[in-house]
């Protein structure tokens, strides 16, 4: 997979960046035992675990329309 292609959020490994891929609630002052993030299922929100970006960056066209 081509870094154009990975998820923005996770950078194409498919775990949740807030939690590393733990599920679990990295802030120690709170009750909640989840990661706020993924809900405690350790998988990015962003791409579902698949790594990919669900849409492409778009590609920069040059038209030649400064030549005219």
């Amino acid at each position: 997979m081509s870094p154009r292609d990975a998820c923005a959020d996770c950078h194409g490994d498919g775990k949740c960046a807030a939690c590393f891929g733990t599920g679990t609630n990295m802030h120690l002052n709170e009750n909640e035992p989840k990661c706020r993030n993924c809900g405690g299922t350790g998988t990015c929100p962003m791409c579902q675990g698949s790594g990919r970006a669900l849409v492409r960056s778009p590609e920069i066209l040059d038209l030649g329309l400064d030549n005219l």
